[in-house]
């Protein structure tokens, strides 16, 4: 309410929704209607330092003697900025390491990895996109008929995310640089201070059990000294 929803509305057409979504406070409840693409390029955004990456079905067309006739590449687009965007990276960081994703805890202990489940009204449908600094992939699963629900236990983080895990787990033994993985970088102007879990309270930064929070330099919550360092 207080960011207006017509503000709100502005922001999904800048993460490419096409929908015309009405300018009502249940939109920050995931009240319209998205396709997995629209979802999937959206989440773009947030490894990609803010730049949305418009995406499209086919590479290239050649003829029958190989002539390239035709190729496409992914359209970028300014949407937030690089320090909003890794914000929001650390923070879907957490979902795998204590959120609704902890079923990839696993592997994000190894790999760096971010994401979200998403469930819709009745088990309807099922949803997973998550993303590691080079690749971005989203899971849906539901059928044809919206009424029907898929049950009443197939939420995302157990119908869409093992098969976003499957996948990733393919895609990450197959780089050759599977030992050096890549990173998300932070901006100059994040700090990082330890938080306690309950009410997010600042912590020394050796506290056990304690959460290693982003933040844009100026928004932090005060006391404590912090670290410029993840």
């Amino acid at each position: 309410d207080a960011l207006g929803p017509k503000n709100v509305v502005d922001y999904a057409k800048r993460f490419g929704f096409d929908e015309d979504f009405p300018p009502y406070l249940p939109i920050a409840l995931g009240a319209g209607d998205a396709t997995l693409l629209e979802i999937t390029s959206a989440y773009t955004s947030f490894p990609n330092q803010g730049v949305r990456m418009k995406p499209f079905t086919v590479v290239n067309v050649k003829d029958r003697d190989g002539n390239l006739l035709e190729e496409n590449r992914a359209d970028p687009s300014d949407v937030i900025r690089a320090d909003t965007a890794f914000v929001m990276t650390n923070l879907l960081k957490g979902v795998l390491i204590r959120g609704t994703g902890i079923r990839a805890a696993s592997m994000a202990s190894q790999w760096p990895l971010a994401g979200k489940t998403g469930t819709v009204d009745d088990n309807t449908d099922a949803w997973f996109v998550g993303f590691d600094p080079e690749i971005t992939v989203g899971v849906w699963i539901g059928f044809d008929d919206k009424r029907k629900s898929l049950g009443t236990a197939e939420q995302g983080s157990f119908a869409a995310l093992p098969m976003w895990m499957e996948f990733m787990k393919g895609y990450i033994d197959g780089r050759p640089d599977k030992a050096e993985p890549p990173q998300f970088e932070a901006p100059g102007n994040i700090v990082f201070l330890s938080v306690q879990k309950g009410d997010g309270a600042v912590l020394p930064s050796d506290t056990p059990g304690a959460i290693r929070e982003a933040f844009i330099s100026g928004t932090q919550p005060g006391g404590g000294g912090f670290s410029r360092q993840p």
